[in-house]
């Protein structure tokens, strides 16, 4: 496939789900006005959430994506844990290391400059607004540390293959200049 049939795949695929911004646009309007810019550029200085009669609703759902960060996620419990898949690789030497893995992971994973902590807390709210939310992880600029992103649904559409799994993903962005300069520096 070529840079051409690649975009016009692109293309063609946030077309298809163009119906579906109206539909995340009032969802966000009503339960989560921070992301309420599906369908429309907001500007500093427009009336924020000016629709709402009461604040009860983004109560609501702040309060549930709470319950989900601290259902999944609580600090104060190992809430993941590294295994081998075949049970009977499993030995003395395999779960020290696993263990010393897990550790590792989970001290890479909270370090305040990998963001995790603000990219799942974004994620929790965007699956409890809309079903789903878009989380990336990769390595910072620097290459020295994780840095994990939640991105806008509206910047992002997937296809998913014949068993249900995502298989390609494309994300719309428009970095700032000085961004764009860094990654030829």
């Amino acid at each position: 496939m070529n840079s051409k049939e690649l975009r016009q795949q692109a293309e063609s695929t946030f077309t298809k789900r163009l119906s579906l911004l109206s539909l995340w646009q009032e969802q966000a309007e009503n339960f989560y006005p921070e992301r309420a810019d599906f369908t429309f550029k907001r500007y500093l200085g427009d009336d924020f959430a000016g629709n709402l009669m009461t604040s009860y609703p983004i109560l609501c759902r702040r309060d549930m994506s709470d319950q989900v960060s601290t259902m999944l996620r609580n600090n104060s419990k190992e809430w993941f844990h590294m295994t081998v898949a075949d049970a009977q690789r499993e030995n003395h030497e395999a779960k020290a290391w696993l263990q010393w893995a897990t550790g590792t992971m989970r001290r890479a994973m909270y370090d305040p400059v990998t963001l995790f902590t603000r990219a799942t807390k974004e994620t929790d709210n965007d699956f409890v607004t809309f079903g789903q939310g878009v989380i990336s992880v990769r390595l910072n600029r620097d290459r020295n540390s994780l840095l994990y992103r939640c991105w806008h649904l509206r910047d992002v559409a997937w296809i998913e293959d014949e068993e249900g799994r995502i298989c390609v993903i494309f994300r719309r962005s428009k970095p700032p200049v000085h961004t764009v300069k860094r990654l030829f520096d």
